[in-house]
Order: structure tokens, then C-alpha cells, then sequence
């Protein structure tokens, strides 16, 4: 997973294929959905948003919602709105409720101009009792998990973490953002 990824990121599409093949065939390991999803992400940033599509078809069982929310971003991306409207609504009948997913086919909407989507959209979220999770990054320092959440204060046991903390804030601030973090010991 991690070779394919890296190969996505670093927009390598062939060679990520390449050590699919090898990894089928050579080596024969079966992939799974979190291989498969990969995948979907390697042909999606690429812009091959239809060979993403045939690869989801066929696959030896279900996509699950994460394979694809991915399939998606990449037809936002792109701006592939045939394939988009599909994974839409294959969304929407999978996770209707979920707010996450709402946002990203609310996003999806509003960047396609399709208004009417948008807005029956909003009206489902209204509904919606769940709020969308905020974002949250870890690093481990001398054995212990240290999580940040967005949008929140920071209380740490490290000072060295809450002083490099605040420099990078006060560093964001200057240049634009404002935000403010949460530091949680786990």
C-alpha cells in the first residue's frame, strides 16, 4: 500500500501498476479493498477517472464507501460530472446520513453549479444529528502518542511540544491562517 500510495502522490501511474502486476502475478498476493483503493487513487489523481470507474466495476467484491468518496474527489478533480453523478448517488444510497460524506457531495454540487443537489443536500444535513469530525494529526515522541485536533486549545505535559506548537501558530497567523489547535495526551 505504501509503494502504491507514495507512486499516487508523486503522480508515478505506470510504475504504481507495475508493482500491482508484480504483486499479483509475480509475488501472488491477493489484493484487498485498502489495495484496490489505492489503486482508485492512482488512476483518480492521474485524471484516468474512467479507468478508476472500470477498476471499481470490477473488483472482486463491493467498494466500500472510502473506495468511493476517493473515486469522487478525483471526478471533482477533473471535473468528470457523468461518473461524478453516478458515484454521487451511489453515496447517497450507501451513507445518506453520514456527515462527511454529505460535505464532500455537497462540495461536489456547488463545484458542478448543480444548485438543486446543493441545496437538497443542506436540507439532509439540517437533519442530521451527527457533526463532521474535526481534523486531527499525531506524532510520537519518547514512546507516547501525541494528538492535535483543529480548532481547539492545547493542554500538554511536554512543554518542548507546546513551545514548538506556538511558534508554528504564531508563524501561521502571520502569514494568514488563524486557527488555533488542541494538544491531547493520549
Amino acid at each position: 500500500m505504501a509503494v502504491l500510495s507514495a507512486c499516487s502522490h508523486a503522480g508515478l501511474v505506470d510504475e504504481g501498476l507495475r508493482y500491482f502486476r508484480l504483486m499479483t502475478r509475480f509475488f501472488n498476493v491477493a489484493p484487498d479493498r485498502e489495495i484496490y483503493g489505492c489503486l482508485v487513487d492512482l488512476l483518480g489523481r492521474a485524471g484516468r477517472v474512467k479507468e478508476a470507474y472500470q477498476l471499481i466495476k470490477n473488483m472482486p467484491f463491493e467498494p466500500d464507501e472510502s473506495i468511493w468518496v476517493t473515486l469522487l474527489s478525483a471526478c471533482k478533480a477533473h471535473k468528470k460530472r457523468s461518473i461524478g453523478k453516478l458515484v454521487a448517488s451511489r453515496l447517497l444510497e450507501m451513507k445518506p446520513s453520514r456527515v462527511g460524506t454529505c460535505v464532500l457531495l455537497l462540495n461536489f454540487f456547488a463545484a458542478e453549479g448543480n444548485w438543486t443537489g446543493a441545496a437538497s443536500l443542506r436540507k439532509l444535513m439540517r437533519g442530521i444529528k451527527n457533526k463532521k469530525e474535526a481534523g486531527m494529526s499525531w506524532i510520537e515522541m519518547k514512546n507516547q502518542v501525541y494528538s492535535f485536533v483543529v480548532g481547539g486549545e492545547f493542554v500538554s505535559s511536554n512543554e518542548q511540544i507546546a513551545e514548538v506548537l506556538e511558534l508554528l501558530i504564531t508563524h501561521m497567523k502571520d502569514v494568514g491562517y488563524t486557527t488555533s489547535f488542541r494538544l491531547l495526551c493520549t
